[in-house]
């Protein structure tokens, strides 16, 4: 019995969080960074930007009430890469890309999204201005939220826009 309302316990926690994690994703801000001129969009009562690194043109976010967190950034593309060596570059030297689930691409970018753990990844990246600018917009949520975080990815992803020349 013990077992039966331990089990109900946690289900109905877990039902509560999303459900107040859901009310908080009600609203959505959309944003344009300065520099690049990427465009994005986040519900800003789920997400909260914090202080970065110093890169200019990135800007990093994450919610309190979970271990949910993006970042949206762009750079110069001084490298000369392309969409495909870049992600190629990714995968060999950032780490992390062991259990890639999902990886569509077009001629000007890819997504790599899978597993690290407990948490699911979604990273889009994008080329633009002749491929001189890349932009990209990075998540992580728990496997455990994913109901809660698949439909905010996905608006998320719909809204993401390349800077323009």
């Amino acid at each position: 019995m013990l077992t039966r309302v331990t089990i109900f316990a946690s289900v109905l926690a877990t039902a509560l969080q999303v459900t107040t994690l859901a009310s908080l994703a009600s609203q959505w801000t959309s944003q344009q960074d300065t520099g690049l001129g990427f465009a994005y969009s986040y519900p800003p009562d789920l997400f909260q930007e914090i202080e970065g690194d110093g890169k200019p043109s990135f800007h990093y976010f994450e919610t309190p009430n979970s271990d949910a967190k993006f970042l949206v950034g762009g750079w110069n593309n001084r490298a000369s890469r392309s969409p495909e060596s870049f992600k190629q570059w990714l995968i060999a030297n950032a780490g992390g890309y062991d259990e890639v689930t999902y990886h569509p691409r077009g001629r000007s970018w890819f997504v790599l999204s899978g597993y690290r753990g407990d948490q699911i990844y979604y990273e889009k990246v994008m080329f633009s201005c002749g491929a001189d600018i890349v932009n990209v917009i990075a998540i992580t949520y728990p496997v455990a939220e994913r109901k809660l975080y698949d439909p905010i990815v996905e608006r998320m992803e719909d809204h993401f826009r390349p800077g323009r020349c």
